[in-house]
Parts: structure tokens; C-alpha cells; sequence
């Protein structure tokens, strides 16, 4: 399979006519999972005639956003809108910790340009990175957000407990994105919280610039974000199913 480097250029993806736009890999975007998990996994009922893939971005080596254009229509020959921002799955920690029986979390703050906000305040969140170890990923989130060790076995999964193993979609009208959500509880003591609120850390190679925010757990309630809103409320429903929540007082 060769490179396109304009839409007139026709190959296939799945067994489906594809064509791109100037500068898309065709190769590597052609193979990525984000367009070949799609059109290998759909409600038959989606007739699928082609697809355009208007663009992609690269995280490294892998395909990390793709954005794409499928031309298709239901059974009775009606078109349905196919526009696609495909970026695959994501995890969220509900991270609660304990101090003298009260819950607190900890929040990321950061600079999010497509919110506009230079300071956006979120629960720890991460992409896979294509392992598909959706545990794994998580730890590894906190491990570089909120610098706290936590084995994988240690969180409790609570997207599973809730019925949706897959993840919840956040924005089905145009985006893939499904996000899998954790948690875990930790008892720390006055002094720890205090010397992790303000604490700087992110990711450095990934352009991440982030500091830490500790907060109320109840105050998730306060900021405008879909996955923070959903760990609490998650937390709260299943908080007799992860291990050390007990330790919270009414």
C-alpha cells in the first residue's frame, strides 16, 4: 500500500474505497486503528460506501487524532451525517484521598485551548496509548500527573461496576472518544496534602504543564467537565465497592 498524496488517488481500507487529503500518510493512517477498528466494528445497518480522511495527527510513531468522512446511509438508501474525530479511548481517576475521615481529590490544572480556559481544572485523565491495558494506562497517569505509585490491581473500576466495561462515550455526535473510569482512596495526613497542592508536574516530553490542585471531593460538583462530573458521580455510587472509601465520615 502506497502513500496518497491527493484525492485522486483511490485505495482501500477494510475493503472500503478510501481517498485522503494532500499530506495525510495514507500508509500509516490507512492501518491505524482508530478508522480500521471502526469499519471493522459498526452496526450493519450503516451502509458504508467510503471514506475520506481529511487528516492526522501524529503522536510518534502511532496515529494519535484522525479525522475522517465516511459517505454512508441507513437501509433505505438515506444519508446519515459521517463526519468522524477518531482518538480512540481514554481513562479518569477519581484519586481520594483521606484526611481525619474527610474526602479530598485531587485535581489537574492546566492550560486546555479548546476551552479558551489557561488554568481548566479536571479530575486525572489520560489516552491509551494503544496497549488497550486500560488499568495500566491509568496508574501510569497518575504516576505522571499526581506523581502517586499505584499498581493497576489497586484501582477499582468503575465504569465495569456500572455496566459499561467499554468505556462511556463523552460526544457520540462527531467523536470516538470512550472514557474508562477508576478509582482508588488513600489516607495522607495534613502535611502531605499540603506539600502536593501546587505541586508542578506533567509530562515534559508531551508538552504537559499542569499543577496540582487539592480540593473537597464534593467539589467536583463545581467545574464545567463531563469526566470530572462523571468520576464523582461514579465514586459516589459504588463507593462501598472500593477498598478504603469506608474510612470516609458522613
Amino acid at each position: 500500500m502506497t502513500d496518497q498524496t491527493n484525492t485522486d488517488t483511490t485505495n482501500t481500507i477494510c475493503g472500503v474505497t478510501a481517498t485522503c487529503e494532500p499530506g495525510v500518510d495514507f500508509t500509516k493512517a490507512s492501518v491505524s486503528p482508530l478508522i480500521t477498528g471502526r469499519l471493522n466494528n459498526h452496526d450493519p445497518r450503516f451502509n458504508v460506501a467510503s471514506v475520506h480522511l481529511q487528516s492526522a495527527d501524529m503522536f510518534g510513531p502511532r496515529v494519535g487524532f484522525l479525522k475522517f468522512e465516511a459517505a454512508l446511509t441507513d437501509p433505505s438508501g438515506r444519508k446519515l451525517p459521517g463526519i468522524v474525530f477518531a482518538r480512540g479511548g481514554s481513562v479518569a481517576v477519581a484519586a481520594v484521598l483521606i484526611c481525619e475521615g474527610k474526602a479530598y481529590t485531587v485535581l489537574t490544572v492546566q492550560p486546555r485551548f479548546a476551552t479558551g480556559v489557561f488554568e481548566f481544572k479536571e479530575t486525572c485523565a489520560g489516552m491509551l496509548d494503544g496497549s488497550g491495558n486500560f488499568a495500566g494506562v491509568a496508574a501510569k497517569e497518575l504516576k505522571e500527573e499526581l506523581d502517586i505509585e499505584v499498581a493497576a490491581d489497586d484501582l477499582t473500576d468503575l465504569s465495569s461496576l456500572a455496566g459499561f466495561p467499554g468505556g462511556i462515550y463523552m460526544s457520540p455526535g462527531g467523536c470516538d472518544e470512550t472514557i474508562r473510569f477508576f478509582a482508588f482512596t488513600r489516607q495522607v495526613t495534613r502535611e502531605e496534602m499540603d506539600a502536593m497542592n501546587g505541586r508542578c508536574t506533567g509530562a515534559l516530553d508531551e508538552n504537559e504543564q499542569i499543577t496540582l490542585q487539592i480540593v473537597p471531593l464534593e467539589d467536583l460538583l463545581t467545574y464545567p467537565d463531563a469526566k470530572t462530573l462523571l468520576a464523582y458521580s461514579l465514586f459516589q455510587r459504588f463507593k462501598d465497592k472500593v477498598p478504603g472509601a469506608e474510612a470516609i465520615k458522613s
